[in-house]
């Protein structure tokens, strides 16, 4: 006949390893969700993740031992259950406070730095340390006998840390772009609770309760793959523009994906995709629902005069999709270019194709991947790269390098051209500009008008004559919408890089340098 006690204790330790994987999903899941409340407000960038990082890790420190202290001090299941949900509820509050903490941290503290370290104390130390008493604490309540001490141990820790790896990656890969950071921390926040008060009651509670929890906190549900559309050479969906044209203005759609939030709203006849970050929305890219043709941003419009520098033009690369105006445009006025677009968030290729009607053919293909990434493995060069990876006035740091211009420089052909547009004023501008002249010595940066400034590099001598030459011989061919000529013939910016450093993969502040006005003088255009 069973032991009624050894069988309740063994209850009562299943409840405890439930609880712990659940714990350590949690705090994991919600230090990715940290990174989705801070990056709007202070960028993306390395000191965003350093200042998320280093918290999470000196609130587990003090939690460890905080846990050990009070677990010694009152070895309960109740005292245990009760720091779960203290912990927790605080998760569950987040949503409510965060963004007006955020837009005040934002408005009071100028430097990124210290701003992203202070809003990441505010939001994850207090949860974290709280979970984080979870391990030892547990420990201490299975440990009954001493030479069982590192079993006890190893399996509490082992199984805390496995909860921790399916909180990554479940939150990261499915989701936030299933669910959105709010609703995700909700619902962290009530498992948490139901955790912790699984526990206060664990000597009245077997197996059904936490397993129903973790099927509760813990379903993803299934990915949905997005199938290709079908190959059409009409290089966009009118009827798709059509429907919008009848929807009342302002927001269409919000979408989180793992690397952006993405706002969708209409103006008049224009729609536009935009980017939150650092409390704005930076609009990326904007169509005339009633002119297929038209490009409504300034920069937009520029960046397709690289098309002249170029030796030959057979195929291009794009870096960054936004809404695939740029892409678009240019398939449809060369139609025997290749277009490659590779955008690193599969979020954006959808939204694009929903609501920008972009559709892909046997010429142009839009691809899901890190821009340098792709470089990496690609095997057959491009005549130009464009690059078009802002995030608002941001470059993600590891496509301004010299280590990636030189990667670039390996994946053009022979007399072939990259582009790029930059935000002017700010050392990372300057900094920008030292770093491509480094590898292509032929560097013409043609201001937009609208605050960016188009670069583009070869390696291959270009004089101003021939340049312009090639671009009336080119405008007389296809009938570009917007005029070659007109556009070649803005004036030059100036090559200045005295205000700027070499940004290489070992020293690239790129959050720091753009943050860092300069005292240029805007021209007159």
């Amino acid at each position: 006949m069973a032991d009624p006690v050894n069988k309740a204790a063994t209850s009562v330790a299943v409840i405890v390893y439930l609880a712990a994987f659940v714990v350590g999903t949690i705090v994991m899941s919600f230090e990715m969700l940290g990174s989705r409340y801070l990056n709007p407000y202070f960028g993306s960038g390395i000191y965003t993740w350093a200042a998320l990082i280093s918290t999470v890790l000196a609130a587990l420190c003090i939690g460890y031992f905080l846990g050990g202290w009070l677990a010694d001090r009152t070895p309960s299941l109740t005292v245990l259950g009760l720091t779960v949900i203290i912990g927790s509820t605080y998760i569950l509050l987040v949503p409510v406070f965060a963004e007006r903490m955020l837009e005040t941290l934002l408005a009071g503290i100028d430097d990124v730095r210290t701003g992203s370290l202070v809003a990441s104390i505010a939001i994850l130390f207090f949860p974290v340390t709280f979970l984080g008493m979870y391990s030892p604490f547990g420990i201490r309540l299975l440990l009954r006998n001493p030479a069982h001490s590192g079993r006890v141990s190893g399996t509490v820790y082992g199984v805390n840390t496995f909860g921790s790896i399916v909180g990554t990656l479940g939150t990261t890969f499915y989701l936030i772009p299933m669910m959105g950071s709010r609703a995700i921390t909700i619902t962290a926040g009530i498992a948490g609770i139901l955790s912790g008060l699984a526990l206060v009651a664990a000597q009245r509670l077997v197996r059904a309760v936490p397993v129903a929890l973790l099927a509760g906190a813990l379903a993803s549900g299934s990915v949905a793959l997005t199938a290709s559309e079908a190959l059409s050479e009409d290089l966009i969906d009118m009827a798709a523009r059509e429907q919008l044209l009848s929807r009342k203005d302002g927001q269409i759609d919000h979408v989180e994906t793992t690397y952006n939030d993405i706002f969708v709203f209409k103006h008049k006849s224009e729609l536009h995709m935009a980017f939150q970050l650092k409390g704005w929305d930076f609009t990326q890219s904007s169509i005339n629902l009633k002119d297929a043709d038209d490009l409504p941003l300034a920069y937009t419009r520029q960046m397709t005069m690289a098309v002249v520098y170029p030796a030959e033009l057979k195929r291009i690369l794009m870096i960054g999709l936004g809404g695939g105006t740029i892409s678009t445009y240019l398939g449809r006025y060369i139609p025997e270019v290749t277009i490659d677009t590779v955008e690193i968030d599969p979020g954006v290729i959808s939204a694009a194709k929903k609501y920008f009607g972009i559709r892909e053919s046997e010429r142009v293909r839009y691809l899901d991947g890190d821009g340098r990434v792709f470089l990496n493995r690609n095997k057959q060069p491009y005549d130009l790269i464009i690059l078009d990876a802002f995030h608002g006035g941001y470059i993600p740091f590891h496509l301004l390098t010299r280590e990636f211009f030189q990667l670039v420089k390996r994946n053009l052909t022979p007399g072939g051209a990259v582009a790029m547009n930059i935000h002017d004023g700010t050392k990372l501008y300057y900094s920008t500009l030292r770093t491509i002249g480094a590898e292509f010595p032929v560097l013409h940066p043609y201001p937009s008008g609208e605050g960016e400034v188009i670069a583009i590099a070869t390696s291959t001598p270009r004089d101003r004559d021939r340049i312009v030459k090639r671009a009336a011989e080119m405008q007389e061919q296809y009938k570009f919408r917007f005029p070659l000529p007109a556009l070649v013939a803005r004036p030059l910016d100036s090559v200045d890089t005295a205000q700027g450093v070499m940004l290489t993969d070992d020293f690239a502040p790129a959050d720091l340098y753009n943050s860092v006005r300069t005292g240029r003088q805007k021209k007159k255009q």
